[in-house]
């Protein structure tokens, strides 16, 4: 009997200490914070033109307004970012999903890329 006890108890103490690992992987992942850089240049090989002027909404933030040329920085917290672009001709109108690296601190994400469909629109960015 005491034998049974005893393995009861070990099981249950490593199932709390599982449950506080996955626990604390969990709020990291989801509490992690990046940099991200919105950018609205065009290409200089000429394959996308920036757009003339949109608003743009990161995540849960207040829209923003973005001219040709221009390059603002928010702080999202956790791996999914989600774009909203709307240009004010009525040319772009999408709602972009991406996934940020776990590792990356800080990223940089082309507009005019994404509106264009094309691949390597968010690349990683050194702040230093």
């Amino acid at each position: 009997m005491a034998l049974e006890k005893k393995k009861i108890r070990i099981i249950v103490r490593s199932a709390v200490a599982v449950v506080y690992v996955l626990l604390a992987v969990c709020m990291f992942v989801t509490g992690r914070s990046h940099t991200v850089l919105i950018d609205n240049h065009a290409a200089e090989d000429g394959s996308y033109k920036a757009i003339k002027s949109m608003t743009v909404t990161v995540n849960h933030n207040p829209p923003s307004e973005f001219m040709k040329g221009d390059r603002d920085k928010f702080t999202v917290k956790g791996q999914k970012l989600v774009i909203k672009v709307q240009s004010f001709d009525g040319s772009v109108d999408e709602v972009f999903t991406l996934k940020i690296p776990l590792a990356e601190d800080s990223v940089i994400v082309s507009v005019p890329r994404l509106a264009a469909g094309l691949d390597g629109a968010m690349e990683h960015f050194d702040l230093n």
